[in-house]
């Protein structure tokens, strides 16, 4: 059965919470709003959600806040839809622990979309190990659960920024690096059009954009081959983008990782 993910808006625009909320259950989403953490934090005891659209410049405690506790929740993901576009604003979402990070005005069929592939992602997710989250009671996954048994997959870690392959060897990466692998790797294979990272990466406003993309890649796969001694997984989909094509996934900490695995 396909997984259908349950979905709650946090976002204190009551005109864009509604217009995105009606289109959502128009195209089949469940789905509820809320205009602050507080109110998120009081409905999801009795709404439990698997997917949080979240606007960063909340009343009261900020998305920041929020994404950051969500983010010792494996079976919650995090979209993050702020006008906040700059390099740095996107990698404090992603550092926050955020999924994805979109730039408004947001194009509703480009949400959708990630939506449904950041469902993708929940649906695959494996054995789940329950335990209470504070201040919601909402039942989640216990962290690095799963990571006994990925030692033959890639892994990104977001606090540390590194890149480490199956055999344990790891690189640091740049914030424009780590910014185009984070948005590969969180798709699970699938391809990501070159303008999507292009404007991901480097903002919707600078121009040759897929071109920087082509370059910045040619020196990942370069740094990679020194720095690890592999060929990154990395293919072109031709008049598409480009894909992750093996086993990976994105983790918190490196120093937590090692401690699960006996290192």
């Amino acid at each position: 059965m396909r997984f259908q993910a349950r979905i709650a808006i946090v976002e204190d625009d009551t005109d864009l919470l509604n217009c995105t909320s009606e289109f959502l259950t128009a195209a089949g989403y469940a789905v509820w709003g809320v205009t602050s953490a507080e109110a998120f934090f009081r409905r999801s005891m009795v709404e439990p959600v698997d997917i949080v659209l979240l606007d960063i410049g909340l009343p009261g405690e900020d998305g920041l806040s929020l994404a950051k506790l969500l983010q010792s929740v494996p079976s919650i993901a995090v979209i993050i839809l702020s006008a906040r576009d700059a390099v740095e604003d996107r990698l404090a979402g992603l550092h926050a622990g955020a999924d994805r990070y979109l730039v408004k005005p947001v194009n509703l069929m480009e949400l959708a979309a990630n939506i449904d592939a950041v469902s993708k992602r929940l649906g695959m997710t494996a054995e789940k190990v329950g335990f209470e989250l504070p201040r919601t009671g909402m039942t989640a996954l216990q962290p690095h659960a799963e990571v006994a048994t990925r030692k033959d997959h890639w892994r990104l870690t977001v606090q540390d920024w590194l890149l480490t392959a199956p055999d344990g060897t790891a690189m640091q990466l740049t914030a424009r690096e780590f910014t185009l692998l984070h948005h590969l790797i969180a798709v699970q294979g699938q391809a990501v059009p070159k303008k999507e990272l292009a404007n991901e990466i480097f903002g919707n406003r600078v121009a040759n954009s897929t071109e920087r993309v082509n370059v910045l890649l040619a020196r990942l796969r370069k740094k990679a081959a020194t720095a690890l001694g592999l060929e990154l997984p990395i293919k072109t989909a031709h008049q598409v983008g480009y894909a992750f094509t093996a086993p990976a996934y994105l983790a918190q900490r490196q120093g937590e990782i090692n401690a699960t695995l006996g290192k």
